[in-house]
């Protein structure tokens, strides 16, 4: 998985701040909006935010199986349009002098979302599922329904299993995603849990990963700054989630242009004496830390 996006909607540097983050020349300090990129094996993104179309190019995105949303709120939406160059596959009978035969075969990409965020997409995106003009083009999108998956019923797209974590954003259901392979080797399950924009992680979505992680080798959580947010949580929230959940290495995502990145990491190394079995995890080799755009997470 590559982290495309680590920032939270304002983006780091934000426009007209000429803080001492948003004028930082290192490049850990500039982060678009969150999103990710699963590379293998199978190729799924994660959010499509305003800085879609740039991350696509930056990243190298040349096809995907399917695009799993967290929820509507622009800055984890507002790109989707550009899904439309990986959503057709042209009809073979298309004849370029005649624009009515250049309509594609099948349902198009599939769009997992919770059924909140679908008739989001359905309302602020209405062109796509309706006649319109010929010309621009427009992406063609097939919406499907992630609670319909469970442990005993994940979604799998070429091997991996993916399964929905139900989660609080202020009032607004989110979605978290647990995603895992089975190793062919030595058979261990293998996972990254993403969670981002989340304000409340109910107990039954924190047993949802212990049970099904098998070992969990990386969360990606939202942590957006050191004092309390409405709508998100504060590193310490992030903390104690992971303490609760063990993983490997943990990263903040979804950070403010409050710190540095070197801050960060300077808030977490000396918060560690207060969560024991994050302190023996990173005594042992693992990590926690705030990430940045690009970053590559190896499961």
């Amino acid at each position: 998985m590559i982290l495309m996006g680590t920032g939270t909607s304002h983006g780091v540097p934000m426009i007209g701040c000429n803080c001492a983050v948003c004028r930082s020349t290192d490049p850990r300090d500039t982060r678009f909006r969150c999103s990710a990129y699963i590379t293998a094996p199978a190729r799924i993104v994660i959010d499509t935010g305003p800085e879609f179309r740039l991350q696509a190019l930056k990243y190298r995105i040349q096809a995907l199986d399917a695009v799993l949303l967290t929820h509507s709120h622009a800055d984890h939406l507002h790109g989707l349009d550009d899904l439309r160059i990986f959503s057709h596959t042209q009809s073979s009978d298309a004849d370029p002098s005649n624009p009515r035969t250049m309509e594609t075969e099948g349902k198009g990409i599939a769009i997992y979302a919770n059924p909140t965020c679908l008739a989001d997409v359905r309302y602020r995106f209405d062109y796509v599922f309706k006649d319109v003009q010929l010309g621009g083009g427009k992406p063609k999108l097939d919406l499907e329904d992630n609670s319909i998956f469970t442990p005993g019923n994940p979604l799998t797209i070429n091997g991996l299993e993916i399964l929905p974590v139900p989660l609080l954003h202020g009032r607004l259901e989110d979605s978290g995603y647990l995603l895992t392979e089975t190793s062919p080797h030595d058979g261990r399950r293998r996972s990254i849990a993403y969670l981002t924009d989340l304000s409340c992680m109910p107990e039954e979505s924190v047993a949802l990963i212990r049970n099904n992680a098998g070992i969990l080798e990386h969360l990606v959580i939202d942590a957006i700054r050191i004092k309390p947010h409405a709508t998100h949580f504060h590193f310490n929230a992030a903390l104690d989630i992971a303490e609760k959940l063990e993983p490997r290495h943990t990263w903040f995502v979804h950070l403010t242009h409050d710190l540095s990145h070197v801050q960060v990491e300077e808030f977490t190394a000396a918060s560690l004496r207060n969560y024991p079995a994050l302190f023996k995890i990173v005594r042992e080799g693992g990590s926690v830390a705030p990430a940045y755009d690009g970053l590559l997470l190896e499961s």
